[in-house]
């Protein structure tokens, strides 16, 4: 008695890794496996590391992809174990470095690894790939295998629709709880979840839910009808994702199904799609509330990538800067005599504390969600020094130049001598130049030495981080205009 849905080849499901999400727990028996492995790449040696390798979780293997490069990443991937190994490990590593994996496979040789992939896991990769290979390889998959994927892609992927998984087990009202118990004994299948059993009616539309419990606790002789709880919580294909991970939480679900716009059951949504979703939203808030983008991919995006919603982050944090100058500037009367000389000092401070502040910010909790996620580690602090000075450099000239042509507006050096008046505007563009660059390299490193010292990094990027920041930025100032 065969499941009335439609069930799919695929392997057990391992979802890709997306941005945000946990890494494996860091332990140093990792690290030093990390290690061995590397040298045994780079001596060629791929009988011992086979061997290594066929012994660890694919959790694992995947560990060691994030660190190494683009080659060693390929000779890796190579020798981890046979297709379905390599599957279950692309379902465990960052979907960028499984895009880079699969782009570097023959297309005959990417399907055979493909073919073991569950098929949501599958439509996530499918869709990050150049179009040409994406096209190359859902022809070289069966029939209906290619119409399951081409579905999963054709829902957002913010959506029920893209995060559920197809392969669920569906039996009708009619069968028993004895015939249910030998169908699942006998079926060679990996469903997504097996502790609910759902029914449908001749229409195939949903009409209750078995827990597993119920099912082998029961008389075999007792029908699904008579066993199932009929108001079955369900969520339709275009609900936001958000909404169903609420779902989940609330009722402590393990999986909720995922119904069409006739009831129909199309796929569940298990508890694990429900970690990843509140670890993706979780971190995009985190990310838009201090103006550093909308994901944890430090490594593998490009310097442009990261400098544009940094860059533009900054511009209201700079325009509270600028209105707060502005209003010190038409109000200087209250705060000096009848000369006013040298108090147009004091009307850049706002805009120096807002600017510094905002990239430290940003590094802060770039650095504080990475080392959390396992995705920047002790070990990436040269590079992390190095591309955060780069960033700092430039959005530190950028803004420097501003606020040099922005202390040039007369209102701020009125009643100032010529020559300050000349050099006012270079001491603030220097000011904010330098203590951007100090800013965003402390709060980029200030966390890792506080990871390193097993202190909390968050602290390092909340109070301490502020207060270093703003007194370093007030005493540069202060030094530049002594020499005014």
């Amino acid at each position: 008695m065969p499941p009335v849905s439609r069930l799919f080849h695929f392997c057990p499901r391992r979802r890709l890794n997306r941005p945000g999400e946990e890494a494996p727990m860091q332990n140093p028996k990792l690290q030093v496996l990390a290690n061995t492995v590397n040298k045994l790449l780079h001596r060629d040696a791929y009988g011992p590391l086979r061997k290594i390798l066929s012994k660890r979780h694919p959790a694992e293997l995947a560990y060691f992809f994030r660190d190494f490069t683009p080659v060693d990443r390929k000779r890796l991937f190579e020798n981890c174990g046979d297709d379905q190994v390599k599957a279950a490990v692309l379902g465990e590593i960052d979907l960028p470095v499984a895009v880079e994996l699969i782009s570097n496979q023959d297309p005959a040789d990417a399907v055979h690894i493909l073919n073991n992939m569950d098929s949501d896991d599958l439509a996530d990769l499918l869709e990050e790939l150049d179009e040409d290979l994406k096209e190359k390889l859902l022809k070289l998959f069966k029939d209906e295998d290619q119409e399951a994927v081409e579905e999963l892609m054709a829902y957002d992927a913010s959506t029920a629709g893209g995060i559920m998984n197809p392969s669920f087990l569906a039996l009708p009202q009619t069968a028993t709880a004895g015939e249910a118990v030998d169908f699942l004994q006998n079926s060679s299948e990996d469903y997504a979840i097996t502790f609910y059993i759902y029914v449908i009616n001749s229409a195939e539309k949903l009409s209750g839910v078995v827990s597993l419990r119920q099912l082998v606790t029961c008389k075999p002789s007792t029908t699904l009808r008579e066993l199932m709880t009929p108001e079955v919580i369900s969520v339709p294909v275009s609900m936001d994702q958000e909404e169903v991970a609420e779902i989940v939480q609330r009722y402590g679900f393990l999986a909720v199904p995922v119904v069409d716009d006739t009831n129909r059951m199309v796929g569940v949504v298990t508890v694990d799609d429900v970690i990843e979703v509140i670890r993706e939203e979780a971190t995009e808030d985190i990310f838009k509330m201090s103006g550093a983008g909308q994901d944890i991919e430090y490594f593998q995006d490009s310097f442009s990538e990261r400098f544009r919603p940094r860059f533009t982050s900054i511009f209201f944090p700079l325009l509270t800067g600028v209105t707060s100058s502005l209003i010190l500037a038409f109000r200087r009367p209250f705060f000096t005599d009848a000369s006013g000389r040298n108090i147009f000092f004091l009307l850049m401070i706002p805009i120096l504390l807002v600017l510094s502040s905002a990239i430290a910010n940003q590094s802060g909790s770039l650095m504080v969600r990475g080392i959390a996620l396992g995705r920047v580690k002790w070990a990436h602090f040269i590079e992390v020094f190095r591309r955060e000075t780069a960033m700092s450099l430039m959005l530190g000239l950028l803004f420097g130049l501003f606020a040099f042509g922005f202390a040039m507006i007369p209102i701020f050096t009125r009643n100032g001598s010529a020559s300050l008046q000349v050099v006012f505007p270079m001491f603030v563009g220097l000011t904010v130049f330098f203590s951007m660059l100090f800013a965003g390299v402390v709060g980029a490193c200030l966390p890792l030495v506080f990871k390193r010292m097993n202190l909390d990094p968050a602290s390092a990027a909340g109070s301490i981080l502020s207060g270093l920041v703003e007194v370093f930025t007030i005493l540069l100032y202060v030094f530049l205009i002594s020499w005014a």
